[in-house]
């Protein structure tokens, strides 16, 4: 496969993610809103305490609804690494991923402002779908990110203390998958081990002569 078409392949897997994301968030929120409102209507001449009671959770819910499209919206552009910088953006990340499960999320990762914004942007994403990948998967306690420049090249490690990913096979690892053709992308290099005891994402990308 030449490299337009990965790219190709690669728009259109990122393209399901999202609508598998938003038809399994978004939408399943907005049934659930539309019941809660279905209820404060019939509520509404029997018990005033109940149909308030229906409102006040219906209007949770529309905040958390705004809260997943912008975050939707974020993932396909990520403007907070214009808008605040690198380590701002690493910051806000860590703190989502800290929010959102269970996991000790521990990022150590060197300055990267001065290198190319396609480039930067790409390893924002391959992090991003890595550290996904383990709180969904990996049933792990706690996940490493660091990142470090050597000479003309950026190494990127994110290692958890999880379940493994089995028989690992790229061709049918959906995830692994992406994080592979980003990286082929920045002409880099990935490699993987993995066991019962967790899981080692090796990345080497060139940020120069790309």
């Amino acid at each position: 496969m030449n490299e337009r078409l990965e790219l190709l392949a690669m728009q259109e897997a990122e393209r399901k993610r999202i609508a598998e994301d938003l038809h399994d968030t978004t939408v399943q929120d907005l049934v659930h809103l539309s019941q809660q409102l279905e209820l404060a209507t019939m509520y509404l001449n029997q018990d005033v305490n109940q149909t308030r009671l229906e409102l006040i959770s219906a209007k949770k819910y529309i905040k958390k609804i705004i809260n997943d499209i912008r975050g939707t919206i974020y993932d396909l552009r990520p403007m907070a690494l214009d808008d605040i910088g690198w380590n701002a953006a690493i910051d806000k990340l860590q703190k989502d991923l800290k929010d959102k499960s269970d996991i000790n999320v521990i990022f150590d990762m060197c300055n990267i402002d001065d290198v190319d914004s396609i480039i930067k942007i790409t390893i924002y994403r391959i992090i991003c779908e890595a550290c996904q990948n383990t709180c969904k998967h990996a049933k792990a306690d706690s996940m490493a990110v660091t990142m470090r420049k050597n000479e003309n090249r950026l190494v990127l490690d994110i290692a958890d203390d999880g379940v493994g990913i089995g028989d690992y096979d790229e061709t049918n690892h959906f995830g692994l998958s992406m994080i592979k053709e980003m990286v082929d992308l920045l002409s880099g290099k990935l490699s993987i081990i993995t066991n019962d005891k967790g899981t080692i994402i090796d990345i080497v990308i060139p940020i120069e002569d790309l």
